[in-house]
């Protein structure tokens, strides 16, 4: 039986749903890997699935040999997950090494076409780099698992950071929500909160704990094919009363101190990949916030990685988020920012503030 929603007054095409009523509507890919995981990590440090895994790239190549023999449909999409200390380049080095070794078994992978999805992660325990694969055949999927230790695979220590991440929710509807920022207030007198929906800019402020809305401004149209609606909210520093809107094939703007309309332009523009942080009291240095999204259909994390050097870079903090990113946007101050998540369980939309903090 569906829940009912909740009305919220004044919000176009908008309906919230409190935090406690959300039950789980399905176990998470994500669920299957943690069970694997978990059972290597209860068979204590000492042990190997094999001890002739000298490297990561002879791990992937025994993972490959090891899915080719499983029952398995003979063209599929691969899904590939790093939630490892490993930079995204030598990630995409091993990607290389197992797509290769299972097409020499004669397995295809389907480019651009529907195909049922070969999931790898790659995961890490305090002493190993485990590297699990979820292979479906007609019967359902089956999981395979090798792993190296960290010292051979080059991941002795984490990375030792004075930085972590911190999420908060703060919002959740049923329909979608395309980019959300938290700008900040003049003098703290009120929080505040705007939402870009596939027809319309909403803005809340918060009063005694609850969001109340505020203003709505009607988006211009042509409404975004819904399958491939996409947004993203953009302030200025010295302006906050002013927004910029990103749309596929146009940019508008809205003058939030006022009732003016949005007004649009066609224009194509490059959409953000993140947010760029900085925290002084805890380094001088400037991060990127980005999500690591590669399943559209999974559990996702959001990693913080140095401005300078990359996605090569290991991450120096992460936050785990029950579904895929769709937008980070202005979340304060330069310490924090407005996410957006589809969570996977609930099918809500869901805005979080995360922001930066000192680690102790």
């Amino acid at each position: 039986m569906e829940r009912p929603a909740l009305p919220l007054v004044g919000v176009v095409n908008s309906r919230f749903s409190p935090v406690k009523n959300q039950p789980a509507r399905r176990i998470s890919i994500s669920a299957v890997f943690a069970a694997a995981f978990l059972s290597i990590a209860n068979c204590g440090s000492g042990v190997m699935l094999n001890a002739q895994a000298p490297t990561m790239e002879a791990a992937l190549e025994r993972l490959a040999r090891k899915a080719a023999a499983l029952p398995h449909e003979r063209r599929m999409s691969l899904i590939w997950s790093n939630h490892a200390g490993i930079s995204e380049q030598k990630a995409e080095q091993l990607r290389a090494i197992f797509a290769a070794k299972l097409e020499s078994e004669q397995v295809r992978f389907a480019e651009g076409e529907a195909a049922p999805a070969l999931r790898v992660s790659i995961e890490q325990t305090p002493t190993r780099i485990v590297f699990a694969a979820i292979v479906p055949g007609e019967g359902g999927t089956n999981v395979v698992i090798e792993e190296v230790s960290r010292l051979l695979a080059g991941i002795d220590q984490p990375v030792k950071s004075s930085l972590r991440l911190q999420k908060e929710l703060v919002w959740q509807q049923e329909t979608r929500i395309l980019s959300a920022a938290l700008p900040r207030v003049a003098n703290d007198v009120a929080k505040r909160m705007v939402v870009l929906t596939e027809d319309a800019l909403l803005e809340y402020s918060e009063e005694h704990g609850n969001w109340k809305p505020r203003e709505t401004k009607a988006l211009p149209q042509p409404r975004q094919a819904p399958r491939g609606a996409r947004g993203q909210l953009l302030f200025a520093d010295d302006n906050l009363e002013r927004v910029g809107i990103l749309l596929p094939g146009r940019r508008c703007e809205a003058n939030l101190s006022d009732e003016s309309p949005v007004a649009c332009a066609a224009a194509n523009a490059e959409w953000p990949a993140g947010r760029l942080l900085a925290l002084p009291a805890c380094s001088a240095q400037t991060w990127w916030l980005k999500s690591d999204t590669t399943d559209w259909t999974a559990e996702d994390r959001l990693l913080l990685r140095a401005s300078v050097g990359g996605k090569d870079l290991a991450p120096v903090a992460e936050v785990n988020v029950p579904g895929p990113v769709q937008a980070i946007s202005a979340g304060g101050d330069a310490a924090g920012a407005g996410v957006v998540v589809r969570n996977v369980s609930t099918g809500n939309y869901e805005v979080y503030r995360v922001a930066l903090s000192c680690a102790n």
